[in-house]
């Protein structure tokens, strides 16, 4: 027994010597610092000291006829045991370790074939079968859009094989909805749904199914678990009256008020649980909601052109979805391919002649289908979910601030998704 306090002792003082987290700070001016947080230290004592296989193996060595082995061993466990430690406090996961483990197979047949697998399992309602197919056709849009074009094609030509001209045509939309890294403009819009770098702006997400292709999701996943500290709260903001209406609008605002005035009267704006970042009373003229978003990052080659590219959703915990709010594509300084004219043509082509681009100033150009109802003080959109909502889809160009005809970023955002997200948001608080 002294032996084995006597050998934990030295090896104790070895770890405080050796380890870098054992170790001390030195007293620098004459005063003490605070020392490291030795975790490693009380993994080892905690392993040491309770753990009972632990204490088995100790005995079973000090039991061994050589001395000097058991000496050894006890040194190669003071190494061994943290690992050990920390292998075994894995089998219960804490908030901050829960991650999103994405599907292997990232393709539009295996998705609707787990969809179907669900059903038979009694996992999935067979009546929410179309609504899973939908989102895998949202999240690989490419597969989906040929699909959909393929089958218009099939019933166009009456059951018999359709021509090579509908077919070139399917591959083209294939070819649109992609992102290559070649394209000057990572944007395509079919009808009612938006593409942004290959990715669907359109279906909410279930967020344990959040495999984006060619983005992963490490900015999200940590997000939904901090909301207040690492969402971000930007881009559009709305009064709070914007959302909901009638009787079921006057209890949204009974309880964001009652839920805003616990916050202190010194915070700038007050983080609603479930809902969004409000400033200012939410009765007042001035009030208004940002709600959170968090990034998806693009991980494949970006070309020549591009910097950086993401993907924001907006999430809802309590029904565990996500739901596409806008993309943006970052340019490189010294990029060739284009300037922010030939973007801003480029950007009205594609999203169709009821869109109009509106100068906000010399280096923003917001392109939307009707004039913004009301901007702020900067000029920039501000209550974007008023009745009627007109809009569904705007787009923004911001150019370099030294040189306007170099694009720096763009962005496309899904209005409706926006306001949509807001109207169930406040729906739980008026439960």
């Amino acid at each position: 027994m002294v032996y084995r306090d006597v050998t934990g002792f030295l090896i104790w003082q070895s770890m405080k010597k050796w380890i870098p987290q054992c170790k001390t700070e030195k007293r620098k001016n004459g005063k003490p610092e605070k020392k490291k947080k030795p975790q490693f230290c009380h993994n080892f004592l905690r392993l040491w000291c309770t753990i009972p296989y632990t204490y088995r193996m100790v005995n079973a060595i000090k039991r061994s006829p050589n001395r000097i082995a058991h000496h050894w061993s006890i040194v190669l466990l003071c190494v061994v045991a943290p690992k050990l430690y920390a292998l075994e406090g894995q089998s219960t996961l804490t908030p901050a370790k829960v991650k999103v483990i994405p599907a292997k197979n990232q393709n539009y047949n295996s998705c609707t074939a787990d969809a179907t697998k669900q059903v038979a399992a009694g996992g999935l309602a067979s009546q929410n079968l179309p609504q899973a197919f939908a989102r895998c056709l949202d999240k690989y849009p490419s597969a989906g859009l040929f699909l959909k074009c393929k089958k218009n094609a099939f019933l166009k030509s009456k059951g018999q094989p359709p021509g090579a001209a509908a077919l070139a045509e399917c591959k083209a939309l294939l070819t649109a909805a992609n992102f290559d890294g070649v394209d000057p403009a990572p944007i395509y819009l079919n009808e009612e749904d938006a593409f942004f770098g290959g990715v669907g702006l359109n279906q909410e997400l279930k967020i344990p199914d959040m495999n984006i292709p060619n983005f992963t999701c490490e900015k999200f996943n940590a997000a939904i678990l901090d909301i207040p500290t690492l969402a971000q709260h930007i881009l559009f903001g709305n009064h709070p009256l914007m959302f909901l209406r009638g009787d079921e609008q006057k209890k949204y605002i009974t309880a964001l008020s009652a839920l805003a005035s616990k916050q202190k009267k010194t915070d700038k704006f007050s983080d609603i649980s479930g809902f969004g970042r409000l400033f200012r009373d939410s009765h007042g003229k001035s009030a208004i909601v940002y709600y959170p978003s968090a990034p998806c990052d693009f991980r494949g080659s970006l070309g020549d052109a591009y910097s950086g590219m993401s993907v924001y959703y907006l999430p809802d915990i309590a029904h565990q979805t996500a739901t596409p709010y806008f993309g943006i594509a970052y340019y490189r300084r010294n990029q060739k391919t284009l300037t922010t004219p030939k973007l801003v043509a480029e950007i009205l082509t594609r999203m169709g002649s009821r869109f109009k681009a509106y100068v906000k100033d010399s280096q923003t150009v917001f392109i939307s289908a009707t004039p913004f109802s009301e901007v702020d003080k900067e000029r920039d959109p501000r209550n974007i979910c008023m009745d009627p909502r007109p809009q569904h889809f705007v787009a923004a160009i911001y150019s370099a601030k030294d040189d306007n005809t170099v694009p720096e970023y763009l962005l496309l955002a899904n209005i409706k998704n926006l306001c949509d997200y807001g109207d169930r948001q406040a729906r739980m608080l008026a439960r």
